[in-house]
């Protein structure tokens, strides 16, 4: 577990300066048509208010989504494929990649196979909550712009 966390930090030293490829769900155009709805309504309105806070709400959830939890997949999936003689990944297919390693490795070693599929399993039970999230960061982006769609007009 250790060795893991220590894995997981130096994974997050190294991608933190760098913008994710992978990143779940892009809101560019969503916070455009927010903000083209918003300048004609009254922003402190009851109305607008909630739907600066869902849109909060949205980009938080992204953000935790696309920066911790990403990472920590990453993380994971990356010392699978090492345990499995493998390159570290790079690219949004990881996880396939782990699954084929899994199915040939290149490592006889009892050990590393059995860390990798701890990995794996580990990897399968993260990715459903971070596809939650990134859901419910969508979830939330809709709800704002719905919201700023009732604030009332200046």
């Amino acid at each position: 577990m250790k060795q893991l966390l220590i894995k997981m930090l130096a994974a997050t030293t190294v991608c933190a300066g760098l913008q994710s490829a992978a990143h779940a769900h892009d809101f560019t155009a969503d916070i455009a048509q927010f903000n083209k709805t918003a300048a004609a309504k009254k922003m402190d309105s009851k109305e607008a208010i909630a739907a600066r806070v869902a849109l909060e709400r949205s980009q938080g959830v992204m953000e935790q989504a696309d920066v911790k939890m990403l990472l920590r997949i990453r993380s994971m999936t990356n010392a699978a494929l090492r345990e499995l003689g493998e390159q570290p990944a790079f690219l949004t297919s990881e996880m396939k990649r782990v699954e084929v390693a899994l199915a040939a490795p290149k490592t006889t070693d009892a050990a590393k196979l059995a860390k990798a599929r701890e990995l794996y399993q580990a990897l399968l039970a993260e990715k459903p909550a971070y596809d939650a999230l990134e859901n419910e960061g969508v979830d939330s982006m809709k709800q704002a712009l719905k919201l700023i769609e009732t604030a009332p007009d200046k």
